[in-house]
Formats: structure tokens, sequence, C-alpha cells
């Protein structure tokens, strides 16, 4: 039985290293099912693969019994050794296993030698128990199958079990390769911790942290966030002294607080493989740990909360999603109230929670918690699906305990503390509206919104059982729009208010760029198109709501919105190029063509007009009409990169690869920050059969934009032609991240894997 134990555990832990995750990840890209449906698939797979080693091992304790002494002594006597043995081996096992095995040597190597174990155990069984021969044959038998599948069983992979299959395979096109996609970037970090799995990846020019698959912080999207939910409550006090901050992440809230000035801040971190990932954002984190203002304690953040007799002028807790085991009991009422009760007179304390991923019923219960345990509690919503809810401790009549809505003006005072600004800053946050317009509920509207809803509580924390079960759940923003939806204009606080009503075109620009920033482009899309309300010939908007418009397949409400815009002036230039882009980007080539030569019609041409125009006619590979453009660029700017670049696009289009690449250095030396010539020079150099200097070409393309698919695609297909196939994989693989649809880099994909 000991042998047969070792057999399906050596086959379990095989499986769950390659096949078992891909297989879940295979039927989800399939057809995403309900929650229930898949809860019940996820339970019989576990029990079909945890059964056959149980059996085995129960199987055992009838041996053990019969070989703990003879006939004559006493069950009772032999049950018990047998028991006491039992006990002391699952305590001192778990114990080992969780602290010194799997953080040392992986999950995998400490399964490998529990089926050593009992494969050894096995061995002593058939030389000590006194078996027939034939038992002694069937057990022999039995340890070497073991023994072989223990030796034999593959590596585990480790780009599969860090690209988190079961939450993203849904998004995978169901005509791409379902494993190359889930693969795709740098792996540059993996640890498994008794804790969780940790891991950082690179892809396509974004570094993540996951927690167990789950990317819990980013150098680009998250940025934002991870900045504000330090910033907030910090400007929110007037004189922040002690902070504590609960979840290390990538360390970028520890080095936006540090920027404050505080004294001392505590980093609560569960995980120390997270604190070794964040090794990797040490530039975005401004080498925070290393800060003497600095104390990491590893260790539970709660308990430490709990037992502490410190006091904090600010708490930070930012956890991961309530569905990942363990982190619903930082949602709870108790921990809201250690959290208060840690906090000096007038303190802030500032809960991250999820929009997405989770149902409306479980994210009111947070509200209505956090609202019960603060009773001045607010909400700010951060892009669509980023909460953060702020309350106050009680203390004396200053001006950091007379509630949060009364005190928003701290924000602007506190704008100009020393680094404070020049951080933001780095999220495209460059003025107090960025903060301010983020907020969507006081007590009045948040108790409304939790009004009925269950309180989560330690011996009920519904959340960790409901939470779950939204985890697939295709979130459209629903949470935040409800959010949004709470403050009535009437309703805004004084400065509040105020910052409104004094908002114009440059204040609504700022802050769509700030969300574009983030890449939440439907907010960026709205705030672009209500600068446009305010001054609708900025270009900036316009540039901004193009852009936006573009991402979100929605050109066709972008052109609507530029028609309806106020104003009896004539269409200025500005506005004519970006109706000419967004017709181009609903399939309207002919009549974006026709308002760009409109607008290049004028004297003297503008630049932008004139680039428009030779935009338009080489992407419809009309040579004569990109001469003719190229001939005007030449005469009215000459000196531009852009006159430069469309040069060259002519001569590459009539293949004089070398002309090209001459016009391509002309308009390098003219800017060296003209992104677009660089993909081009690398094409062209391609041609000419110069790889080296051809991939150089595409990675600058890649330093100005990490989102440019075309330069992944170039690089991919430069791998395949020197036979790099895995190199040539993973290039492709980021492309198609990025446009899904992008035919080249999906034949490419298609030639790596017959290979």
């Amino acid at each position: 039985s000991l042998a047969a134990a070792a057999i399906a555990a050596s086959y379990t832990y095989s499986l769950a290293g390659r096949g078992l995750p891909f297989f879940v990840a295979q039927q989800l890209a399939a057809s995403p099912a309900g929650a229930g449906d898949w809860i019940a698939r996820g339970a019989w797979l576990t029990a079909a693969l945890i059964l056959p080693t149980a059996i085995g091992l129960g199987a055992s304790f009838p041996l053990a019994l019969a070989m703990a002494g003879s006939t004559a002594t006493a069950v009772t006597g032999r049950a018990g050794l047998i028991y006491a043995v039992n006990t002391v081996g699952a305590v001192s096992g778990s114990l080992a296993a969780g602290f010194l095995l799997i953080p040392r040597v992986g999950l995998q190597v400490t399964l490998q030698i529990v089926s050593g174990c009992l494969v050894a155990a096995s061995l002593v069984v058939i030389v000590r128990a006194g078996l027939s021969r034939a038992g002694q044959w069937t057990g022999g038998a039995a340890a070497a199958v073991a023994l072989v599948a223990l030796v034999a069983s593959p590596p585990w992979d480790r780009d599969l079990l860090a690209s988190g299959a079961y939450l993203y395979a849904p998004f995978v096109p169901k005509d791409l390769d379902l494993d190359a996609l889930l693969k795709a970037g740098t792996l540059l970090y993996y640890q498994e911790g008794a804790a969780a799995t940790v891991s950082v990846k690179s892809l396509t020019g974004t570094t993540t942290l996951s927690v167990d698959g789950k990317t819990d912080a980013s150098n680009r999207g998250d940025m934002l966030t991870q900045s504000l939910v330090a910033h907030l409550p910090l400007l929110l006090h007037d004189a922040p002294r002690e902070v504590a901050i609960v979840g290390l992440g990538s360390g970028v809230t520890v080095g936006a607080a540090l920027t404050h000035p505080i004294t001392r801040v505590e980093v609560l971190e569960l995980s120390p493989e997270v604190v070794a990932a964040s090794a990797h954002f040490v530039r975005e984190n401004r080498g925070a740990l290393a800060d003497p203002r600095t104390r990491l304690i590893v260790g539970d953040g709660r308990s430490h909360l709990h037992l502490t007799r410190r006091r904090y002028d600010v708490i930070i807790s930012e956890p991961s999603n309530p569905w990942i085991a363990g982190v619903a009991a930082l949602f709870t009422q108790e921990f809201f109230a250690d959290a208060r009760a840690r906090l000096t007179p007038g303190g802030v304390f500032c809960q991250w929670a999820n929009a997405y991923n989770i149902g409306a019923g479980d994210l009111q219960s947070i509200a209505a918690t956090f609202s019960g345990v603060f009773p001045d509690a607010t909400a700010w919503l951060i892009g669509e699906h980023d909460v953060l809810f702020v309350g106050t401790a009680p203390g004396n009549d200053s001006a950091t305990t007379r509630g949060v809505p009364a005190r928003l003006d701290a924000i602007a005072r506190h704008w100009t503390r020393a680094g404070v600004a020049d951080d933001l800053r780095r999220v495209a946050a460059v003025d107090p509206f960025s903060l301010l317009s983020l907020y969507v509920a006081g007590p009045a509207e948040l108790a409304r919104y939790g009004a009925g809803a269950p309180v989560l509580t330690d011996d009920r924390m519904t959340l960790e059982f409901t939470a779950p079960r939204e985890i697939h759940r295709r979130s459209g923003g629903e949470n935040g729009a409800a959010l949004l939806a709470l403050l009535a204009p009437e309703a805004r606080p004084p400065v509040l208010a105020a910052a409104h009503a004094a908002a114009g075109a440059a204040t609504w620009r700022q802050r769509g760029a700030m969300m574009a920033a983030a890449d939440v482009h439907t907010r960026a899309y709205d705030d672009f198109a209500r600068a446009l309300g305010f001054d609708a010939d900025d270009a900036a908007a316009l540039d901004g709501l193009v852009r936006s418009a573009t991402l979100l397949k929605r050109s066709a409400d972008a052109l609507a919105a530029l028609g309806a815009l106020p104003g009896d002036r004539p269409v200025s230039v500005a506005r004519a190029l970006a109706r000419s882009k967004l017709l181009s980007a609903s399939g309207d080539p002919a009549g974006a063509l026709a308002l760009a030569r409109a607008a290049a019609s004028v004297a003297p041409p503008p630049a932008a007009a004139l680039d428009q125009v030779a935009s338009l006619v080489a992407d419809a590979g009309d040579l004569p009409a990109l001469d003719a453009a190229v001939a005007a660029l030449e005469l009215a700017h000459p000196a531009r990169a852009a006159t430069a670049f469309y040069a060259a696009v002519s001569a590459f289009l009539k293949g004089d690869a070398q002309g090209a690449l001459a016009h391509a250095e002309r308009a390098i030396a003219a800017d060296p920050a003209y992104a677009p010539v660089y993909d081009l020079a690398g094409a062209a150099l391609t041609k000419l059969g110069q790889p080296d200097r051809a991939r150089a070409m595409f990675e600058r393309s890649l330093s100005f934009d990490a989102h440019d698919s075309t330069a992944y695609t170039n690089l991919g297909l430069l791998a395949l032609a020197e036979g790099h196939t895995l190199a040539a994989r993973r290039r492709f693989a980021e492309a198609l991240w990025l446009d899904p649809e992008s035919v080249t880099a999906r034949q490419g994909l298609d030639r790596v894997i017959r290979r």
C-alpha cells in the first residue's frame, strides 16, 4: 500500500507541474463556465488526484498496527504507539515542509522527497514485515515502479505555473496557441514559498509581480493605484510621521510614502518571496527597502496590528484579491477595528479593494463593514477597478479629525511637500484635481451603498467563499459605474464642487492623460471628450481622444462626438486631422484621405496634414501619391525627421532597401527620438542581410513604445530565420498579446509550432 501511495503521489505531482494546469487552462479557454460548474469540476478533479494516494496511505494503518508488536501485545498499547508516531510525523512533516523544504528546494523537490520516503518505508515493510515470497515480489515490483516514476518525472513547467492559467486563459483568443500565449514573456523570478508561489515576468515591456499566478503589481498600469494608495491618505493627514503598510508588493507604495515627511514606515509582508521579488522594481520604488526610515517585518500583518503597542498616523492595507486563500481575513470587521485601534488620534486608514472580478454584493459587504468601523468613511475610485476606502480615528478638533469631506482642501495644501509632486508626476497626476476627481462617495453615500449588505466578521467570513465564484467574471466596469453614480453633483463637498467648477480643457486633458497612462482607456476617452467640450481645437485632447477611441474600437462614437462639439468657428486643421484618423480607423480610407488633403491645402501646408496624407497613401500602397506627398514635404518641411521617414517608406515600397536605409538614417540624424523610423530601418537592414543591426533597430523602437507589436513581430522573424525557435515563439506571442489579428505574427507562430 505504501508503494502504491508512492506511485500515486509521483503521478499526481508530475501532473501538477504541467498537465493539470494546462488541462484547466484548455477547459477555461474553450468555454468559461459558470462558477458553480467550475467548483463542481474542481472538486471532482481534486478528488480524482488525491484519492488514490489517500487510499494507499489509509490502507497502511492496519499494516502498521500489525507490525507494532506481537498478537500478545495489548491492542490499546499498539494503537496508542501508532497514533503517537502518526501525530509526531504529521506535525513535524507539516512544519518541515512548510518552513524548511518548500522555501529552500521548492514544491516539486519536496514532493519528490515525500515520495522517496514512501518508497523507503515500503522497502522497510517488505524486509521486516515477514511477508510471503509472493508478497515480497509484489511489494518490490510496486516499489520499483514508484522509484522509476520518481526518477523519471519531468521538471515542472515554471513558465506555465507562473502564467496564472486558471485566471487568464479565457482572455486568449480561441484560434491562437494557448500554450505559447500563456507562456509569453520572460520569467525573471520564480520562487515557491510556504504562503504562496511568487513570480516576476517581463511581457511586452511591462514587468509584473504575481502571487500564485495572479498579477498583484506592475510597472505600468498598476503604477497609479500603487502610488495613490500611499499619497492619498498621507496628503489627507496634516503631519504624518509613523506609517504602517500591510503588503509590500513591488514596493512602489512604500517608495511613494517615503516622499512625505515621515520618520518611520513599517512594512508588514507575509511572504519573504515577495520581498525578494521586489528587487526587480528598485527603479520604480526608488530603493524603498534600503531607506533608513523603512523597517521591514516579514510576518502576518493582521497579527502585528493586533499585538503591537505602536501607534501610527497612517495605516495602509493593500492585500491581494479576497479570493486568494487567507486574504479575506483582511476585509473583516475585526481587522478594521484592530487597524483603528492602532491609529493615533486623527490618524488615517486606507484600505484597497478590487471592483473587478467581484460580485456587487461582496463589494457592498466590504463597504458596509468598513463604514461600520469608520463612520466618516469615504470611497475613491481609481480608474474603473480599484477602490480606496479611507477612514479616520477620532481625536481632537484638528484639521485631521473633522472628517475627510470637510478637509479635502488638505490635498492642495500638502501637494507642495518636497518630492511629493514630482513622485505624483511619474503617474501623470499633475495637480490636486487629479486626485480630487477620484472621490466618489462620502459617509452618506457609502451608507446607502452598503445598506442591507452582510457585515464581514471572523466567524462569518462569507467573502472567503463567495469571492472565488467571481474570478472568471468578465467585469465590464459595472461596480465602478455603480460607485460613480453614488455622488450627485449637488452633493459634492464644497472643495470638490469648487474644483469641478474651475476645471477646464487643460484640467480634463491632464486627467485623461493620467488615465491613459494607467491603461484606463474608457475613462481617458471620457476625459478627453470633456476637455474638447471646453476647447474643441485642443490638439493634445484631440490626439488623446483619437488614441483612446482607436484602442477601444470606438471610432464611430468619437466621430459623432467631434461633430457635436460646440462652436461656430471653421473646422481647425487639428480637428480635421483627428476626424481623418478616426475615419481611417473605422474603415473609410477614402474619406480620411479627402479630409487630410483638405487640411493640407492651406498655405503654407501644415506638416501634420502632409504627414497624414503620406501615411494614408503609403498604407494604400499608392506610390505615385506617396511620391507627391514626399515632394510636398521636402518642399515645405525639408529638415523634419518625418519628411525623411516618408521618403524612406517610398524607397522601401519600391524595393530599394539601401535607399530606404539612407533616408531612415537621415531621419534619425534629424531627430533620434522619432520612433516610427526604427522599425523601417530594421526592415531595410533585414533585407540587406544585416540581422544584428536590424535587431538593434527593432529593440530601439521598443525602447520608445514597448507596445509596438510590429517590432515584436520583426524580432520574431529574425529569430526564426536564425533558427532560434524559442526566442521566435516568445516574440510572436508578445506581438499577438498586443495585436491578436496580426497576420504576420500568426503565420510566424504557426511556423514555429510546425517546427
